[in-house]
């Protein structure tokens, strides 16, 4: 019978050989790996046998003193449908409840029927629908000058913020905020944040949280309206070429109007759904 204990850095050259095909770009957890064990608000778990060596591992981490995010599940393609993955999750979920932890959630791709399923039966229910869209940068006309979008301020942030929580984006996204591949409620201090770190912009079609990482340019917030959509979406192309990237990604919640728009301007979108627990 396996066991769970903490993972710890020796482990990691040891996960990395049976992660490198789990997706068919590879796999970015024995990278993120010796990050996350420095992370004092993230538990890194791991199955192991007699032989102590890792068959399975699992990231749970608090985003706020009251939210907990499930990452990072792994399972050796020789262990599978062993329980690990439900035994690891119970295991994350508990620790997050006893450091004060109300939820918890977690993301699976729409199409991966076999992840959906089994987090139902952990107990979890869909929260939220998103999408993750890409597009690259092109060339061509810019967009006149009093459309494009312009790094905003606290007043802009005010407005914004007004608007995005009277909006059905607000609604479609339960409140949430993405931060890259995880999600937690939003909070009015994280546009403050992004106004100082000079991520927040402003224009005619709405606002935006936008930050570059690595060669793309990552909008992780945004809010607008059916008619004003397409002058926004249009300006991040214009933005990506001002910040110098190659391509732009967004998380965005799906609603009757915003994947249409997108794809509209050329982005691609693959959904994403978001499960969460209470605890």
């Amino acid at each position: 019978m396996f066991v769970i204990r903490p993972a710890r850095a020796e482990d990691v050259p040891r996960i990395e050989t049976w992660t490198r095909e789990t997706f068919a770009w590879g796999d970015y957890v024995a990278e993120a790996m010796p990050e996350w064990l420095e992370d004092p608000e993230s538990l890194v778990i791991v199955c192991v046998y007699d032989d102590d060596i890792p068959v399975a591992l699992s990231r749970t981490q608090l985003l706020s003193p009251t939210e907990a995010w499930l990452s990072g599940a792994r399972v050796h393609p020789d262990h599978r449908r062993s329980g690990m993955g439900m035994a690891m999750n119970d295991f994350g979920v508990e620790w997050a409840r006893n450091r004060g932890a109300l939820v918890a959630r977690l993301a699976t791709e729409e199409e991966n029927e076999a992840a959906r399923s089994q987090v139902l039966k952990l107990g979890y229910r869909l929260t939220s629908r998103w999408v993750y869209a890409t597009a690259p940068a092109l060339g061509g006309r810019w967009m006149s000058p009093g459309d494009r979008l312009r790094p905003g301020v606290t007043v802009d942030a005010d407005a914004g913020w007004t608007f995005w929580s009277q909006s059905d984006l607000a609604l479609a996204a339960r409140d949430l905020i993405s931060l890259g591949w995880r999600w937690r409620k939003a909070t009015r201090l994280d546009l403050d944040a992004a106004v100082e770190a000079h991520g927040f912009y402003q224009s005619p079609g709405g606002w935006v949280v936008a930050e570059p990482d690595g060669d793309s340019l990552w909008v992780r917030w945004m809010a607008t309206s059916p008619p004003d959509a397409p002058i926004l979406i249009q300006g991040l192309r214009d933005l990506l070429r001002e910040v110098g990237r190659d391509s732009v990604a967004a998380m965005v919640p799906v609603t009757a109007w915003s994947v249409e728009a997108l794809q509209r301007e050329g982005f691609e979108v693959n959904p994403i759904q978001i499960f969460s627990r209470a605890l």
